[in-house]
């Protein structure tokens, strides 16, 4: 079974588009969330989720859209939630709201666990250095995926194997290109693929809609 993973997309709608572009015929796609937050699709974002059936849960961007509250999020970010939640349509608050905040599912008999920070704290930056088998226990796991630090990292221990895909929409290990993850369970093989998308359309895109200038900047460096 095929699956694709995605995360942190934060209203970057060309590079989901490119990386959906990119995904070969996949049976699920599990999104760890941060659907919004940074860039000015969020709409076109959640819509093109639920085109895709992706299973998704919710970031600490969608918390802070959902409850108004960024007092934990630095000035830039700041400004991009209260911008989020002045644009957001009520269908799309409709869709992050009945989100949950992480999922239990079982799929091709693998017990998969799917977290936006880590297990014991939905916020946490689980960083590729603080990523430890002992991990899997708290979900009796035999796959992680987080999300959250926008780094992509894959550790497999055989039978288990923890799994960070990367951002989509604002990656954070000095690639520009978009990240995602491609998971064969059936035969145990995983895979991080980078995605070339318009980074001009969306730095466009945050001019006109007056988004922080350092958001664009980021992009091109990847961090």
């Amino acid at each position: 079974m095929m699956i694709a993973v995605i995360s942190d997309i934060h209203g970057n709608l060309p590079a989901l588009l490119a990386v959906e572009k990119d995904m070969p015929e996949v049976e699920l796609v599990l999104c760890a969330g941060d659907l919004v937050g940074y860039y000015p699709y969020p709409n076109e974002v959640i819509k093109e989720i639920r085109k895709l059936g992706a299973r998704c849960i919710r970031g600490n961007h969608e918390r802070a859209v959902i409850f108004r509250n960024h007092e934990h999020f630095n000035p830039t970010a700041k400004k991009a939630i209260e911008w989020t939640i002045q644009n957001m349509s009520s269908e799309s608050m409709e869709y992050i709201k009945n989100l949950r905040d992480n999922l239990l599912l079982t799929i091709n008999g693998k017990r998969v666990a799917l977290h936006h920070g880590a297990p014991f704290n939905e916020d946490f930056y689980l960083m590729p250095e603080n990523i430890d088998e002992e991990l899997l226990k708290y979900d009796n796991a035999d796959l992680l995926i987080v999300g959250h630090t926008h780094i992509p990292v894959i550790v497999d221990y055989g039978e288990k194997a923890i799994i960070n895909p990367g951002a989509v929409g604002q990656p954070r290990d000095g690639n520009p290109k978009a990240s995602y993850a491609l998971i064969d369970l059936e035969n145990w093989n995983f895979e991080i693929r980078r995605v070339d998308y318009d980074l001009y359309e969306v730095v466009k895109k945050i001019e006109e809609m007056g988004l922080p200038e350092n958001l664009a900047e980021r992009l091109y460096y990847g961090f």
